[in-house]
Order: structure tokens, then sequence, then C-alpha cells
């Protein structure tokens, strides 16, 4: 390590080092990256020296051979010949979806009967109100009566 380091919050570092932060959200998960959790934000190291060696890379990266586009369309082509990846992606996505639905769907009933319990103990509270202000008439009519 050298002398001249410093955490930079995600947004910084993110612009700094041309990298998406949810890119560097998961080499925090995965650890891949030096970081500190400081006040509810993650502080990522930033070496001088570590933006150089970016560069460094892009510019050997650059200078490689890259293929025609010939051969990039090839090989796009035969990717979509393999579904079967695709298509258990979906399936689990549609078994995901149903049983979503399906959880909604108890939710929903569940809801409903705690509502219908609340109303009828609502009612049952207001009838015994009603009972209640009855009494008191009663009771303030016989206190009249005893006191003339």
């Amino acid at each position: 390590m050298t002398s001249a380091q410093s955490w930079l919050p995600l947004a910084e570092y993110s612009m700094k080092h041309q990298v998406s932060i949810s890119t560097l959200r998961r080499k925090i998960k995965a650890e891949d990256i030096q970081f500190r959790f400081d006040d509810g934000k993650y502080l990522i190291l930033d070496e001088a020296n570590q933006s150089q060696s970016y560069n460094h890379d892009a510019l050997k990266s650059a200078g490689e051979h890259r293929p025609s586009l010939k051969s990039d369309v090839q090989n796009k082509s035969a990717s979509f010949s393999a579904p079967p990846a695709n298509v258990q992606a979906a399936e689990l996505g549609e078994s995901v979806i149903t049983a979503a639905n399906r959880l909604l769907s108890d939710l929903k009933k569940a809801y409903t009967q705690v509502l219908q319990e609340k109303e009828s103990q609502i009612q049952d509270l207001r009838q015994e109100i009603a009972d209640l202000k009855t009494l008191v008439k009663v009771l303030e009519s016989e206190n009249n009566r005893i006191r003339n």
C-alpha cells in the first residue's frame, strides 16, 4: 500500500474509475474490493496508483487484436440457437409469478377475514354502547326518583 490513499463514496469512486455502482456493490458483497461502512455509507479504498494501473490495463486491452464484425455476428447467432437456459429461466419466472399470485390471493383472503372480524367486533361494541346508554338513563331516572 502507498501513503497516498483515501476512502471514496461509491458515487465518486464510480465516476473516477468508470465502474457502475451496482458492480461496486457486487464487489463489496463478494468482498473483492477493500471497503468500510461508515454512517450508513460504503466507502471504497482508492489508492493513488490504482487509477494508473486501471488506465494501463485499459490501454493494454485496447491494443489487443479484435476479431472482425463477422465473427461477432456468428457468435451472437450461435448463442441464440441455444435457448434451453432461457426456457428454464422463463419457466422458473412463471413458477415464481404463480407462487406470488397464490400468496397474494391467500393474503387477500386473510385480510378480508380479519376485516370481517373487526367489523363484527365494532358492531358488538356499538350494541354494548347503546345498552350502556340505556342503563345510564334508567339509573339517572331512578336516582332522580329517589331524591324527590
